[in-house]
């Protein structure tokens, strides 16, 4: 989708980059939400979708944001949607190979987060 950006002379010439960002904002979202309520502790499914949700609207727009800002006016418009794809394409072979190498992932079989249970000794018994 950056190198769309980057290339295009026309602003008609975005719309097939919008649409891509319609289908694959799709996917990460309803794939984020499932699976960050099958991790989620019992009854805290909500808590665990505004996590979700502060991490990709506040800290990931916001970081997005400044860095992107400040790199466009440094380098320009053109160079910055590169440096994003170039990014970009790095940042998913990483995921890839890491999932590829990575035996026993969560991704393929999520399980929910446990609370730590605290357990009472026998001497602390003893002393009540």
């Amino acid at each position: 989708r950056f190198i769309i950006y980057a290339v295009m002379r026309n602003p008609y010439q975005g719309l097939p980059a919008e649409a891509m960002r319609g289908v694959t904002f799709a996917a990460f979202w309803s794939t984020g939400t499932i699976y960050a309520s099958r991790i989620a502790p019992a009854g805290m499914s909500a808590t665990m979708l505004m996590f979700l949700n502060a991490m990709y609207g506040g800290l990931g727009q916001s970081l997005g944001a400044i860095i992107g800002g400040k790199l466009q006016s440094k380098v320009g418009t053109v160079k910055t949607f590169l440096y994003g794809a170039a990014f970009d394409l790095c940042f998913v072979g990483f995921v890839i190979t890491y999932l590829m190498v990575r035996k026993e992932s969560n991704f393929k079989n999520p399980t929910p987060i446990q609370p730590k249970v605290k357990t009472t000794t026998s001497k602390n018994k003893k002393r009540r």
